[in-house]
């Protein structure tokens, strides 16, 4: 599949992100890949999935494109497909775009993004947190912006919700924007959307019953909160 028809194909529709950290009981790339079929036969058009291994079994039994990502946890930003070789091990998995973190003056980000670009031939799709750094990732060669990292980074807006207004911002930029960060309702999508998004990107609420979990518990009366 082209470029373009991918971008064709994300146009208008939900990308499911299926992730699981370490601590989570659902650690196992073949959960994973199931996850990632339900969230296919339920209508999403593409699926974000974190490691070569998670996508090589996504690949197994999922036919959406995979937008694929190499995070790399320690103390310090970024986290985000930091290195060409980790680029590189994603599309041999099989992924069909590469999510890249980019933060303001940050030109190893650029020249990566460069280079995904021009050796490997996949789409990139820029993960940031400020309009500054979504025109810097234009520039370098990005085929789309995603607001992944708003509320996560310095600079960005608080994380009480979906940086809808960011969306709004990036897509003045004239690429196509995926919206995504704490997306938990409908009416967050439809905002989104509405405010230029290209493609809307749920996560936790869809794939992480332990978080949709908490955040429930946190409104019954164990938790402290009184009765109406």
């Amino acid at each position: 599949m082209t470029g373009r028809d991918l971008l064709t194909c994300l146009a208008g529709g939900l990308i499911v992100s299926c992730q699981a950290d370490a601590s989570s009981p659902l650690r196992d790339s073949g959960v994973i890949a199931r996850l990632a079929l339900c969230a296919e036969l339920g209508g999403a058009v593409a699926l974000r999935v974190d490691s070569p291994g998670d996508i090589r079994a996504v690949r197994e039994l999922c036919t959406l494109p995979v937008l694929g990502l190499h995070k790399r946890p320690g103390s310090y930003r970024p986290l985000i497909t930091t290195t060409f070789d980790d680029a590189a091990g994603l599309v041999v998995a099989g992924a069909d775009l590469v999510a890249i973190e980019v933060s303001p003056d940050s030109p190893a980000a650029v020249r990566l993004i460069e280079r995904v670009a021009r050796e490997l031939g996949v789409p990139v799709v820029a993960d940031v947190a400020t309009l500054e750094a979504g025109e810097q990732a234009v520039a370098a060669g990005a085929q789309l912006v995603a607001t992944t990292l708003s509320g996560y980074l310095h600079g960005s807006a608080a994380a009480d919700g979906p940086d809808v207004g960011l969306v709004r911002h990036l897509a003045g930029l004239g690429i196509p924007v995926v919206a995504e960060g704490r997306y938990r309702t409908r009416d967050q999508v439809a905002a989104a959307f509405a405010a230029g998004a290209h493609a809307v990107v749920v996560g936790s609420a869809i794939t992480d019953p332990r978080s949709t979990t908490s955040w429930f518990a946190a409104a019954t009366p164990s938790r402290g909160v009184a009765r109406s």
